[in-house]
């Protein structure tokens, strides 16, 4: 078990280290490219198709990261109304199910990367294959889904205990 952890520590690194470096990426090549228009009345051709691929990381390697840090969104109207006992119950299906969810959309990330390997496209400027930042998509579901099988697993213990 201690493994584990460890190995999910060192995860968590690599997510966070990840996303900085894609935010910083981002944010430098943008404000490089606005100081080259004013500037040299330049444009750098590559900044919108390296933008949108660095959004396509964001947003999917964040999903793992925010379920991860239980930052993703809620509706708590009802739930906060529910008995402490009809919360746990909630939460343990709620888990469960988005779990379950993430799992299908990693399953329909592959076959759409399997798809554009097929295809073989690439990016316009760049000329990148589409699928290497598309790839994102999968394990971005695939990490969100262990992260709600991990809290899934985690309430049921929780659960167990509290009615021993």
């Amino acid at each position: 078990m201690q493994t584990l952890r460890k190995m999910d520590e060192i995860w968590e690194k690599i997510e966070a280290g990840i996303l900085s470096i894609t935010i910083i990426s981002i944010s430098l090549m943008l404000v490089g490219n606005t100081i080259s228009r004013y500037f040299f009345s330049k444009s750098w051709p590559f900044t919108e198709e390296l933008g949108k691929m660095g959004i396509i990381i964001l947003t999917f390697m964040g999903l793992g990261y925010a379920a991860r840090k239980g930052m993703h969104i809620e509706m708590s109207g009802f739930y906060d109304l529910m008995s402490e006992k009809a919360r746990r119950i909630l939460g343990i299906f709620i888990n469960l199910i988005s779990a379950l969810v993430l799992v299908f959309c990693t399953y329909l990330g592959m076959k759409y990367i399997q798809h554009l390997y097929t295809l073989g496209q690439v990016s316009t400027i760049l000329r990148i294959p589409l699928y290497l930042t598309m790839m994102f998509v999968p394990i971005g579901f695939f990490l969100a889904s262990i992260r709600y099988f991990v809290n899934f697993g985690k309430r049921m213990k929780e659960n167990v205990q509290d009615s021993v």
